[in-house]
């Protein structure tokens, strides 16, 4: 359900569920952080571009893993975060292409990216309040650090819903394009960076993150622990089968 296919020096990752709008499972995290760490290692890899298939980046977390770790009295830890570990400790540039649907995770994750082509009409929420959770992916730091507290308080706690366009304006996209045109736009930026000196890209990067690596670091684990509690509480639970009787 992930494909990936190199071209040159770019690595290209489609998340690939489309009739399930690219809802993200257990197994579809291993395989992202997997190959994000494998190309970060890779000497003939300058840049990794994310898109998803038809039409949709990602709906977000699968309910269902979400429902399993929930009633899991041991959960094994989780992947979603294991894949944003590997974003952040990510030195090659990471160019995301958004059409549809960016939910949950499908927007926090862009935080930990360098660049977010966006169409249009695409659509970011985050609603993990409305789930009775708590933000995750270092999203409570990251988010106030590119949008700033007021915007950030409008996605993480209203719930608030953006366009393309409005999420170019506050800075959670770098450009917004033509519908069904961001993965071409975001496949060129790539083979831009591709033709450019790999370690002087990778150089740059480490120290343009370094001022708040440490802090988005712990911001993930504070997260991490509210999250896991969370998950258990009578209001996720009434959320959730809420949600699975639609």
């Amino acid at each position: 359900m992930i494909d990936a296919q190199q071209s040159g020096g770019v690595l290209h990752l489609v998340i690939n569920r489309p009739e399930k709008k690219n809802a993200l499972t257990r197994s579809m995290y291993n395989a992202l952080a997997e190959a994000v760490t494998k190309a970060n290692q890779d000497t003939e890899v300058s840049a990794i571009v994310l898109s998803g298939a038809g039409g949709v980046f990602t709906a977000g977390n699968d309910l269902d893993d979400f429902r399993a770790r929930a009633a899991d009295a041991n959960p094994k830890p989780s992947a979603g975060l294991a894949f944003i570990e590997a974003l952040m400790d990510c030195d090659t540039p990471v160019i995301v292409a958004v059409e549809g649907l960016a939910i949950g995770i499908g927007t926090t994750l862009l935080l930990h990216c360098d660049s977010v082509i966006t169409g249009r009409s695409a659509t970011f929420k985050t609603a993990f309040v409305d789930l009775g959770l708590v933000p995750e992916a270092a999203s409570t730091v990251t988010m106030p650090l590119h949008l700033g507290a007021r915007r950030a308080a409008d996605l993480l706690l209203m719930g608030e819903v953006l366009t393309g366009d409005e999420a170019r304006e506050c800075g959670l996209a770098s450009k917004v394009v033509d519908d069904g045109t961001a993965l071409d736009e975001a496949l060129a930026q790539a083979e831009r960076l591709a033709g450019k000196p790999r370690d002087a890209l990778r150089a740059s990067k480490r120290l343009m993150r370094a001022p708040w690596h440490d802090q988005v670091k712990a911001a993930l684990e504070r997260e991490r622990e509210v999250f896991s509690q969370r998950l258990r509480s009578e209001d996720c639970q009434t959320a959730l089968n809420r949600l699975s009787r639609r």
